[in-house]
């Protein structure tokens, strides 16, 4: 694991925000997906606030999202919809460079169409940066274990949560994996043991879907790290 460890959360964000921020300055169009879950939760404030919204050059980013809900954009469970809430709302991103899953369309339907929309905009199939999280069961996007294709030619599926079995989207671990840039964020005592697992060689979705050209990197708190060998 090429692994970061960060002395708090803070430290955490504040690192993926200054990447974010970097990205942004290549003058030219950066694609990047996105997750859910309270790590990004709380990049969202921090990259919606000063100083970080006015160091942006918000209308070179192309904002996807790895993987979403099956539910309406003003459900508190939409990925899309907390993006919304907390950044996408209060800084200057083109509308037309915001491609979110519409969760509250037929699943398989959506699948298609996010699918062309990727293509259109992707004709490598590459992200510039996947952004990441890691479940306490090891998964990641909704990519579960022990229900991951990771050889699939198609580059977004409908997948069912292993316990609620509430129905989401997703990309695939190939497009994943073809991302240049590829960081998996943790925080807190609960992701401890689960990183360490990953690290002791566990096969988890989130051990195992790495950018093909090397560039992953896992961001931890201390908590996060407090178990790894």
């Amino acid at each position: 694991m090429q692994t970061k460890i960060h002395h708090d959360s803070a430290a955490l964000v504040a690192a993926i925000a200054a990447t974010l921020a970097a990205y942004s300055r290549e003058g030219r169009p950066v694609h990047i997906a996105l997750s859910g879950g309270s790590t990004p939760k709380a990049l969202y404030q921090a990259l919606a606030a000063a100083p970080w919204r006015d160091k942006i050059t918000w209308q070179n980013l192309h904002f996807w999202w790895g993987d979403e809900r099956c539910v309406p954009p003003a459900d508190p469970e939409s990925n899309y919809g907390e993006a919304a809430r907390y950044l996408l709302d209060h800084v200057p991103v083109p509308a037309e460079n915001i491609h979110r899953m519409r969760g509250e369309d037929d699943a398989n339907s959506e699948r298609a169409r996010y699918a062309a929309d990727l293509a259109a905009h992707l004709p490598d199939g590459r992200f510039d940066w996947t952004i990441l999280g890691i479940g306490e069961d090891g998964h990641t996007a909704s990519l579960f274990p022990g229900a991951t294709d990771y050889t699939t030619s198609a580059t977004v599926d409908v997948a069912s949560h292993p316990t609620s079995g509430q129905t989401r989207l997703t990309l695939t671990a190939p497009l994943i994996a073809r991302s240049k840039h590829i960081s998996y964020l943790a925080v807190g005592a609960g992701k401890a043991a689960i990183l360490r697992a990953i690290a002791e060689g566990g096969d988890y979705p989130a051990a195992r879907i790495r950018a093909e050209n090397g560039n992953t990197e896992y961001h931890l708190d201390r908590l996060a790290a407090d178990q790894l060998p």
